[in-house]
């Protein structure tokens, strides 16, 4: 038991680095939904999926351990794991408020393991209202290389009456579609209080290089619901090299340069032209 406890512990700071999303799934309750694993990887020792719920501990869903396949005891009945050729897909049906979650796929052969995909579950739930809604700005943000930007977010409600709930609410800020690195959870704080609600809508983020980019979303747990923002795009600025600046006004000169010889040029065989016609015509009058 301690020793599963701490392999737990491991995992989630693990997860912390290196697990990363790539979509945002909106089912709805009572829907079904199929996440899938695929690898490329021929010597597959092992295949787990893992759940991740905000705030919480990370949990075994499934693992596939030398093509055994086992379900954790708390999701028989309600997830599968189907397997076609190097696919190991997660399949969830009769989807509840209790899957709402992040899952990620982590693979292993002999000598190596790694995470594979991860897909933040958001389940809609139409018989429950929800009173408060995120809208983030700008939807756009190109950045410099280096710079700091700082993205926003306001928390709205579509009532009136404020709200009163047992907890105090959860700030979260996350990351899916970027180039190279791919991390999930970037920014929690937990238990914020309404004065401070505010402050911690907003992050800030230096962009070093590309691996910075992606589209940023909060994410705010409150009365037992979980409120997504629209997202805000971050792209980084492509800087044009001095180099090619240089060589751009080198190339601006030479070309006035050459415009103004071939005017000269011109010009000079104009003026020559002339001074041979009048001479050949002074030289005939007097003849005459």
């Amino acid at each position: 038991m301690i020793a599963r406890l701490a392999a737990m512990i491991i995992l989630s700071v693990a997860c912390k680095n290196t697990c990363f999303l790539e979509r945002i799934a909106s089912p709805d309750i009572g829907d079904s939904i199929t996440f899938d694993c695929s690898t490329s990887e021929k010597e597959l020792k092992f295949l787990y999926w893992y759940k991740q719920s905000l705030g919480h501990m990370v949990e075994i869903v499934a693992s596939v351990i030398l093509g055994q396949q086992t379900i954790s005891d708390k999701y028989k009945g309600s997830h599968f794991v189907t397997i076609k050729g190097s696919r190991y897909d997660l399949t969830i049906i009769n989807i509840s408020k209790e899957d709402e979650a992040t899952y990620f796929c982590h693979i292993g052969t002999t000598y190596s393991q790694k995470f594979i995909s991860g897909t933040f579950l958001a389940v809609n739930d139409d018989k429950q209202q929800k009173s408060l809604y995120l809208k983030q700005h700008p939807k756009t943000e190109l950045v410099q290389q280096g710079a700091t930007v700082t993205l926003q977010c306001s928390l709205l409600s579509k009532s009136k009456e404020k709200s009163q709930c047992p907890t105090k609410p959860s700030m979260y800020w996350f990351r899916t579609e970027s180039e190279r690195f791919h991390p999930g959870i970037i920014y929690t704080q937990r238990n914020i209080s309404d004065k401070d609600l505010d402050r911690s809508c907003s992050y800030s983020l230096s962009v070093r290089d590309s691996s910075d980019t992606g589209v940023y979303y909060s994410a705010v747990v409150a009365c037992g619901s979980i409120v997504i923002g629209e997202g805000t795009k971050v792209e980084m600025k492509q800087n044009v090299d001095s180099l090619v600046i240089t060589l751009g006004g080198l190339l601006a000169c030479c070309v006035i340069v050459i415009v103004l010889l071939i005017f000269y040029i011109k010009l000079k065989r104009n003026c020559g032209q002339t001074k041979g016609e009048f001479y050949i015509f002074n030289t005939k009058s007097l003849l005459y």
